[in-house]
């Protein structure tokens, strides 16, 4: 379902319409610490082939685009909580060494600092990310009201995480509805690090 705000769509990715390059760039700006430490520096190209694959959470399948002259200048990812961990795809592309690496990240740092299981019939929003050129346009609150607008399954529920030094963020989150409901810390090198997650209940009178 495409919708249109001034001179922005907001449409489901395509393989054929939108260049997985240039969503996975933006998935990368997402977090790109994060991404950095997962995949190293070929963080960018394991993200272009994960878009064009559909067993994990960044498949071109769960993302929404922000399109402007046909330039994807913004995404979101809208993914029901049963294939979050989907990891099919990760198994075909990463070699031996990148697999146990990713790994030795899940079970050191990502477990402690990230929520992984989300109930049955929910679903995560992810990813968020503007092209720095259009951001404080609005572009990133209407790409969360598109993917909000498209979970029509009464009383069920969605939910974010967002890091917990990025009050900006959550302030946008916590506009739409959301509320936090938990959090994901650990301490390291003096720093606490780690993420706030943040619910929204569609009520049943809504659809």
């Amino acid at each position: 379902m495409t919708q249109r705000s001034g001179n922005v769509y907001y449409l489901p990715m395509s393989l054929t319409r939108h260049n997985p390059k240039e969503v996975a760039g933006l998935i990368y700006e997402s977090a790109p610490a994060l991404f950095a430490l997962m995949f190293g520096s070929h963080a960018i190209a394991q993200l272009i082939e994960l878009v064009q694959r559909s067993h994990n959470r960044f498949s071109h399948q769960y993302i929404r685009i922000a399109e402007i002259d046909d330039q994807s200048v913004g995404i979101a990812t809208l993914v029901p909580a049963a294939y979050v961990n989907a990891d099919a795809d990760y198994r075909e592309i990463l070699n031996f060494s990148q697999k146990l690496w990713l790994n030795l990240v899940q079970h050191i740092l990502l477990q402690h600092v990230l929520q992984h299981d989300y109930p049955v019939g929910t679903f995560y929003i992810g990813n968020l990310a503007v092209a720095a050129k259009y951001r404080n346009q609005g572009i990133g609150r209407q790409l969360l009201s598109q993917c909000i607008a498209e979970v029509t399954t009464p009383s069920s529920t969605i939910f974010m995480s967002v890091d917990v030094s990025n009050e900006r963020a959550q302030k946008l989150y916590e506009s739409l509805g959301f509320q936090m409901v938990a959090m994901k810390t650990i301490r390291l090198f003096r720093t606490t690090i780690g993420s706030r997650i943040l619910s929204l209940s569609i009520p049943k009178h809504s659809r």
